[in-house]
């Protein structure tokens, strides 16, 4: 009886590391969204910045796609500086499609050097998501 209470106890310690190691594996939550205008841009960064106090340990990135009629407003100085000093240093990305420039012949060396330029937006979302980006679409 003894010998069975103690191979129970040995193999109780020998899996006492395992539950602690699983408890430390949690993966960042990463984003991803999809934004037509500048004014959607502003409303997804101030949405981030609450998620990244309120997950601090478990915020990992968002990648902020910029797609459509309105990409034009990248290149718009006065409107990108605001928000490009609010995202420096943050995990925070902004994507410009490359399909939406040509479309509406946006050329893409105005596009600031803080924005990443792809060349299909839409598809690359979908690519994130099926990395397990969850979407934060407004």
């Amino acid at each position: 009886m003894k010998i069975k209470s103690l191979m129970l106890v040995a193999c109780g310690l020998l899996f006492l590391p395992l539950l602690g190691m699983a408890q430390n594996t949690v993966q960042p939550t990463n984003y991803t969204s999809k934004v037509k205008n500048a004014g959607f841009l502003a409303a997804v960064i101030e949405t981030t910045d609450d998620l990244i106090a309120s997950e601090t340990k478990n915020f990992g990135e968002i990648q902020i796609v910029f797609c459509g009629k309105n990409i034009h407003q990248l290149t718009d100085v006065a409107m990108m500086n605001p928000i490009l000093k609010k995202i420096k240093g943050k995990p925070i990305t902004i994507i410009a499609c490359g399909f939406s420039l040509n479309k509406f012949k946006v050329d893409p060396k105005f596009v600031p050097k803080e924005v990443v330029v792809v060349d299909n937006g839409i598809l690359h979302q979908f690519q994130l998501l099926k990395k397990g980006y969850l979407s934060l679409d407004l």
